[in-house]
């Protein structure tokens, strides 16, 4: 009932703003499970133990499970299926609880949960279930309102007062086809997630689920700087379907480009290159964002050389493009029809990167 009356309070408390009639951020009972079941089972990325008072607690609650039979079979699905990450985000979302406090899965139009696809999911959700009972979870979740409300309030305030949800559909040339929906996730510490769903007969939603911590004054960190993160993770949801199948050009580009950053692109959990082709493509749009929304340039570079200390060092150049495909967007009509240059940008970037290779080698 206090989870209800905080989403009412919200809504109300935001209707005067033009874009919260579309996204309101929340907390999701779900998410929060998830999180903390995978910081039992020791998930390195659920354990990063930014938010203060609230870790506290749920060391002080949950202690005594820790060895309870749903955290030993995260432990396994991480080491036997590579659960992890973005992985227990997913299922947070796809979860749905009956009357008798029951999880089941949701019923989609598209499987979501690849990365489930060879876990037990039936004695998943029996565990989770239980679980849920023996810990009396959803106590825990209603007595930490007040931590959940005070962050939620100051997200909208300092991050969310200045996102324009409307510059996708001007950028992309394409309305969104799917709902934008903002979860704070306070379990999570540094960690953003991107997940989506598509429930039977709904629009599809695409989730930003965005770490939670405290600064050294032990309040919310939320301010302008966490702005890209929210703008990034809209962006996937444009971008990500547009990557051509078996394309032997971008194939033969990414070949090089992936092995020759593969060692700092694996430490930030992108294990393909067509994850990195994606991240590379939504880092440059979070850019022309920021370009066309702040006067100052100096919150585009700030960001800009992130991406360099990341090794994403095609990106100055990628922006030009994507400031190029902007400049003359009545040409294209939709970034999908602007795509082919992407691809021979990266064609013509790789060669280069080639013969830079050749000629130290040859010299």
């Amino acid at each position: 009932m206090k989870y209800l009356l905080l989403s009412s309070i919200l809504c109300i408390l935001l209707s005067n703003s033009s874009y919260a009639r579309t996204i309101v951020p929340r907390v999701d009972e779900n998410v929060e499970l998830m999180s903390i079941l995978s910081r039992l089972a020791g998930y390195p990325e659920y354990c990063m133990n930014k938010a203060g008072e609230y870790d506290t607690d749920i060391a002080r609650y949950f202690n005594e499970y820790a060895d309870h039979p749903a955290v030993t079979f995260m432990k396994e699905i991480r080491n036997t299926d590579g659960i992890s990450y973005d992985a227990p985000m997913s299922m947070a979302i796809h979860l749905q609880k009956s009357d008798d406090d029951r999880f089941t899965l949701a019923e989609t139009e598209e499987n979501a949960l690849t990365r489930w696809n060879h876990v037990d999911k039936t004695e998943f959700l029996s565990l989770l279930t239980q679980f849920y009972a023996d810990t009396r979870f959803h106590r825990f979740f209603t007595t930490h309102d007040s931590i959940y409300r005070r962050s939620i309030a100051i997200y909208e305030e300092n991050v969310l007062k200045n996102f324009d949800e409307n510059w996708y559909s001007d950028f992309y040339g394409t309305a969104p086809e799917e709902s934008y929906r903002i979860i704070i996730a306070f379990c999570n510490g540094g960690a953003n997630y991107g997940p989506s769903r598509h429930l039977k007969g709904q629009k599809k939603e695409v989730f930003a689920i965005l770490g939670h911590g405290l600064t050294e004054e032990s309040a919310p960190w939320w301010n302008e700087s966490n702005l890209p993160t929210l703008i990034h993770e809209f962006n996937h949801s444009f971008i990500n379907h547009l990557l051509p199948a078996n394309d032997p050009v971008l194939e033969k580009a990414w070949e090089l480009l992936y092995r020759t950053t593969e060692f700092s692109m694996q430490r930030q959990a992108y294990g393909t290159w067509e994850t990195v082709l994606n991240e590379s493509l939504v880092r440059a749009a979070t850019l022309c964002y920021l370009l066309d929304k702040f006067e100052d340039e100096s919150t585009a570079r700030k960001e800009l050389e992130i991406e360099l200390q990341r090794n994403f060092h095609w990106m100055p150049e990628l922006v030009q493009l994507f400031r190029k495909y902007q400049k003359q967007s009545s040409r294209y009509g939709t970034f999908e029809k602007f795509y082919p240059e992407i691809t021979d940008f990266f064609d013509k970037y790789a060669q280069k990167q080639e013969k830079r290779i050749r000629k130290s080698i040859e010299s």
